[in-house]
């Protein structure tokens, strides 16, 4: 396992309890966590980034849905500090034209105080029908939602809407690039992540078999497992 520093970014809405499953399966010397729940813009994520790196040392940034934007915009703009880049349930290809419709609306529904975080509709977008009920992962990411509460939804939501497409700055990027992808994403679609590795250079692909986005919490020993293999 690598002594260099490996650094965890969270997804939307998400604190450290989205990374905690995965952390108790890894023995990480160096593992920093950088506190996305904190910030109420774009800049302000890239910030607390750029907090946690030392000028001069290289770290392995590892970022999760939201927080794979986040990672992947502060790793190519530090090439010289990230020893290399994995991307959990996160597409780098940006924002399609109805994902962009579908969460401006859901922030004027925010915005009107409406329910949408305890709606059993919005769960199922995340979590694969297997751990609906499960209150290991439906109920931590409810949880999370209820503590981190609708103004953290939308500051997440409205700081990274749109995204821009990462994809022809990372096909030059001088560190090595791993994508997690779960087979059974609705948000981060395995078949799209599978075909933009391909034209990646020097990534890799690893398979999260029977789980939805919310893999970190679903199936951790593969999440970990994969990430041991990255990081060894």
């Amino acid at each position: 396992m690598t002594d260099a520093p490996v650094l965890f970014l969270p997804g939307t809405l998400c604190d450290e309890r989205v990374w905690l499953p995965v952390w108790r399966q890894m023995s990480l010397s160096n593992r920093r966590y950088v506190p996305l729940q904190w910030a109420s813009s774009f800049d302000e994520m890239l910030a607390l980034t750029d907090d946690r790196v030392l000028p001069d040392e290289k770290v392995h940034v590892v970022g999760f849905s939201m927080g794979g934007y986040v990672a992947a915009s502060w790793a190519l703009q530090n090439p010289a500090n990230v020893a290399s880049l994995t991307l959990i349930g996160y597409n780098p290809e940006g924002l399609g034209s109805d994902e962009i419709k579908r969460r401006r609306e859901l922030v004027a529904a925010l915005q009107k105080g409406q329910p949408i975080v305890q709606s059993p509709a919005y769960t199922a977008q995340f979590v694969s029908s297997d751990f609906i009920d499960d209150p290991l992962v439906a109920g931590v990411m409810q949880q999370m939602g209820q503590d981190l509460g609708t103004s953290t939804l939308l500051a997440h939501m409205q700081s990274t809407t749109p995204r821009e497409d990462l994809t022809p700055r990372l096909r030059k990027a001088p560190f090595a690039i791993n994508l997690i992808a779960a087979r059974h994403d609705l948000i981060a679609r395995y078949d799209i992540l599978s075909a933009i590795a391909t034209q990646l250079n020097d990534c890799t692909l690893f398979s999260i078999e029977d789980s939805a986005h919310m893999m970190l919490l679903e199936r951790p020993g593969e999440v970990s497992s994969a990430l041991n293999q990255i990081l060894s």
